[in-house]
Protein backbone atom coordinates (compact mmCIF):
# COMPACT_ATOMS: atom_id res chain seq x y z
CA UNK A 1 0.00 0.00 0.00
CA UNK A 2 1.39 3.39 -0.96
CA UNK A 3 1.73 6.17 1.58
CA UNK A 4 -0.70 8.98 1.10
CA UNK A 5 0.57 12.53 1.61
CA UNK A 6 -1.55 15.33 2.91
CA UNK A 7 -2.08 18.08 0.35
CA UNK A 8 0.42 20.92 0.74
CA UNK A 9 2.97 18.92 2.73
CA UNK A 10 6.58 18.80 1.48
CA UNK A 11 7.71 15.78 -0.48
CA UNK A 12 10.16 13.30 1.08
CA UNK A 13 12.87 14.64 -1.22
CA UNK A 14 12.33 18.19 0.00
CA UNK A 15 12.35 17.03 3.61
CA UNK A 16 15.62 15.16 3.08
CA UNK A 17 17.17 18.21 1.40
CA UNK A 18 16.10 20.48 4.26
CA UNK A 19 17.55 18.09 6.84
CA UNK A 20 20.79 17.91 4.87
CA UNK A 21 21.04 21.70 4.58
CA UNK A 22 20.29 22.13 8.29
CA UNK A 23 22.95 19.55 9.19
CA UNK A 24 25.60 21.24 7.03
CA UNK A 25 24.78 24.67 8.48
CA UNK A 26 24.95 23.31 12.02
CA UNK A 27 28.32 21.71 11.30
CA UNK A 28 29.63 24.97 9.81
CA UNK A 29 28.51 26.83 12.94
CA UNK A 30 30.28 24.31 15.16
CA UNK A 31 33.49 24.62 13.12
CA UNK A 32 33.34 28.43 13.32
CA UNK A 33 32.82 28.40 17.10
CA UNK A 34 35.65 25.89 17.56
CA UNK A 35 37.97 27.97 15.36
CA UNK A 36 37.25 31.15 17.32
CA UNK A 37 37.68 29.37 20.66
CA UNK A 38 41.01 27.75 19.81
CA UNK A 39 42.34 30.89 18.13
CA UNK A 40 41.67 32.79 21.36
CA UNK A 41 43.27 30.03 23.46
CA UNK A 42 46.34 30.01 21.22
CA UNK A 43 46.71 33.78 21.55
CA UNK A 44 46.49 33.55 25.35
CA UNK A 45 48.99 30.68 25.39
CA UNK A 46 51.41 32.63 23.18
CA UNK A 47 51.12 35.74 25.40
CA UNK A 48 51.74 33.85 28.64
CA UNK A 49 54.56 31.85 27.07
CA UNK A 50 56.15 35.07 25.78
CA UNK A 51 55.84 36.70 29.20
CA UNK A 52 57.36 33.62 30.81
CA UNK A 53 60.31 33.73 28.41
CA UNK A 54 60.81 37.45 29.01
CA UNK A 55 60.91 36.92 32.77
CA UNK A 56 63.48 34.14 32.37
CA UNK A 57 61.25 31.27 33.44
CA UNK A 58 60.99 28.33 31.13
CA UNK A 59 58.55 25.52 31.54
CA UNK A 60 60.25 22.15 31.88
CA UNK A 61 63.69 23.60 32.39
CA UNK A 62 66.11 21.07 33.89
CA UNK A 63 68.76 23.64 34.77
CA UNK A 64 68.52 25.30 38.19
CA UNK A 65 67.83 29.04 38.11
Amino acid sequence: MALMQAPGSPSPGQTCALILIFTVLLQALCVAVTYVYFTNELKQFAETDCQRLMSGQQRGSVLPP
